[in-house]
């Protein structure tokens, strides 16, 4: 007979943000929709209440509550030190700057794409660190997953040893959301991502196309601009494109800000066609929070 082989295990390091101190319920529901694939859940909140409101307690194995100093990249710092890295195949990072899941997380867990990754995400881009400076590959932060062997590596242990607040957000960008794929990298370990803009086609015009409206030239001539120029953020752009890879989000931003100018009529109009998904919860917390 042969011996059995032990289920892979896997724990969630959720941080979060909100400017009242408030669990939104799109956040409620990506708790959910994690605690269906992980077998520790954690969840550290920068600035949040002492204890944890009653539906996210309810959820969640632990609750740490922390200042809201150091960003994200200092609050898994401390979820991680909760987890016992020997005993998980792979731990997730994520934060509350996009919406969703939008759809059953399962079959992207899965995906071939990263099937082979020490460190993964959702998206990997290439966009310089700095305003002017080269494009550099990397991890976007707002998702990534860490397999075995990136855990038990010294690359993991020094890269986390050595996070620590940052003057701002531009240090957190180049020290630890780039520098986290480069020292992965530097490791020996194999990046990937569901959707990678290094292997991806430039943006053509046609794909713009819908975006564009007589009725809203400033918005239209910026989309256009803006869409055609490398590098881009392909979480803010090219969000259709992201859907059909496979990864189940829409940022934050995206809606809150649109620095692309697309047609946020569509990207709605997408989302209330989510599978399993309340677009709801995005119009709630985008009337609380602007």
């Amino acid at each position: 007979m042969h011996p059995a082989i032990a289920p892979s295990t896997r724990a969630v390091v959720f941080a979060h943000y909100d400017p009242d101190g408030k669990v939104d319920p799109h956040v409620v529901h990506a708790l959910r929709q994690y605690r269906r694939h992980c077998d520790r859940l954690v969840f550290v909140s920068n600035g949040g209440c002492r204890t944890p409101p009653r539906d996210v307690a309810a959820i969640v194995d632990a609750y740490l509550p922390r200042p809201n100093i150091g960003y994200d990249f200092c609050a898994w710092r401390d979820g991680l030190a909760t987890i016992d890295r020997g005993e998980h195949d792979e731990i997730i990072c994520v934060n509350d700057s996009v919406y969703g899941p939008l759809a059953d997380l399962g079959p992207t867990l899965e995906s071939p794409r990263t099937a082979s990754a020490d460190l993964w995400g959702m998206v990997v881009s290439e966009q310089p660190a700095r305003r002017g400076g080269p494009a550099v590959r990397h991890v976007q932060t707002w998702f990534f997953a860490m397999r075995r062997r990136f855990l038990q590596s010294d690359a993991f242990q020094r890269f986390w040893s050595a996070v620590e607040p940052q003057a701002d957000k531009q240090g957190v960008i180049e020290r630890y959301e780039v520098g986290l794929s480069e020292a992965a990298e530097r490791g020996g370990m194999v990046v990937a991502g569901i959707y990678d803009a290094g292997r991806a086609e430039r943006v053509r015009f046609g794909e713009l196309l819908p975006h564009v409206s007589l009725l809203e030239p400033a918005r239209s001539w910026r989309v256009v601009r803006k869409g055609r120029r490398i590098p881009h953020n392909p979480s803010e752009l090219v969000w259709w494109r992201l859907l059909e890879a496979g990864v189940p989000y829409v940022k934050v931003g995206l809606l809150r800000v649109n620095h692309y100018g697309v047609d946020l009529r569509r990207v709605m109009a997408a989302l209330d066609h989510a599978p399993g998904f309340d677009a709801g919860l995005i119009r709630s917390h985008l009337a609380r929070c602007g």
